[in-house]
């Protein structure tokens, strides 16, 4: 029996093991080396001259206007944006649910855009809410309203990248519909039989079942949010006056355009510790108001 346990684990291992060399080559190396040089005044990755400068990179990054401007914007896409999102594809996801002749073509038709390259994607935007030839404004042309500078306007940005992100959103919207199809049917003819309307049950009934669908959906977005690039990257190069200005942005100018490789690793360090700590947050409060059948 020993020896057929030893085979066991060591079968188990073989099979990991690939897991295991890329965790620590794509992770444990890389997040050690971040935090070696986030305590230096490395100016390029693998720098071999250097002096250790302790806290001084994480001080002058507290004390630099574009990093509480890049801290807001990203603040901003994580308090207002997911949301916004997690609404957006919670209203789709039931809008797909609807048991009417064709929806399978209208779900795929939604999912579609999720399979394009995000570079792709935001391209299309940028063409669709420019601002002198842009499909939108012509569309509102043709009702009599006047061109709007979506792209180019410090209030407008924002709005507009979050519109994209619901715009790509398939994959949440699949996950949500999967949990709108395992709710139980006898629920809802229970309530209906009980004299509840349509919003009660969904109060009542829907939420409360697909909640670990949401709490999921919602964590993910967040550190998406969080990590945002490409959207500020492409649609408005992180402005105007910095207004899509993120943090992630930040820490790629940083490092690629001012050469200022360790202070862009202490600006990671601080976005991994924000992010642990909101994920941690949320998963603790998550015991109030996420509900796990197989518990109850």
């Amino acid at each position: 029996m020993n020896s057929l346990r030893k085979y066991d684990t060591a079968l188990f291992f073989l099979f990991i093991m690939p897991w295991i060399i890329g965790f620590i080559a794509f992770f444990l190396i890389p997040f050690g080396t971040s935090i070696f040089y986030a305590f230096t005044d490395a100016k390029l990755p693998g720098a071999v001259h250097y002096d250790f400068v302790g806290f001084d990179n994480f001080v002058h990054m507290a004390k630099d206007p574009i990093f509480t401007k890049s801290l807001f914007n990203t603040l901003y896409f994580v308090v207002l944006g997911v949301p916004v999102v997690t609404a957006g594809m919670l209203l789709l996801a039931m809008l797909l649910n609807l048991d009417v002749k064709g929806i399978a073509v209208f779900r795929t038709f939604y999912y579609l855009p999720t399979l394009v390259p995000i570079v792709a994607t935001v391209i299309i935007w940028r063409l669709v809410f420019n601002s002198e030839f842009g499909i939108l404004n012509a569309v509102l042309g043709f009702f009599g309203a006047g061109k709007t500078d979506w792209l180019g306007g410090e209030h407008t940005i924002k709005p507009v990248i979050i519109l994209l992100q619901v715009w790509i959103s398939g994959s949440g919207v699949l996950i949500f519909l999967a949990a709108l199809k395992n709710v139980p049917r006898h629920l809802y003819e229970a309530a209906e039989i009980d004299g509840a309307d349509r919003i009660r049950r969904f109060f009542a009934i829907t939420l409360p079942m697909i909640s670990p669908s949401i709490l999921f959906v919602v964590i993910i977005q967040t550190m998406y949010n969080f990590q945002m690039f490409t959207e500020a990257l492409l649609l408005s190069k992180g402005g105007p006056n910095y207004a899509s200005y993120t943090f992630v942005y930040n820490i790629y100018k940083s490092s690629f355009t001012d050469l200022k490789f360790s202070m862009a690793m202490s600006q990671s360090i601080f976005l991994f510790a924000v992010i642990a700590l909101v994920t941690f947050v949320l998963m603790k409060l998550s015991n109030r108001f996420v509900y796990y059948e197989g518990e109850k």
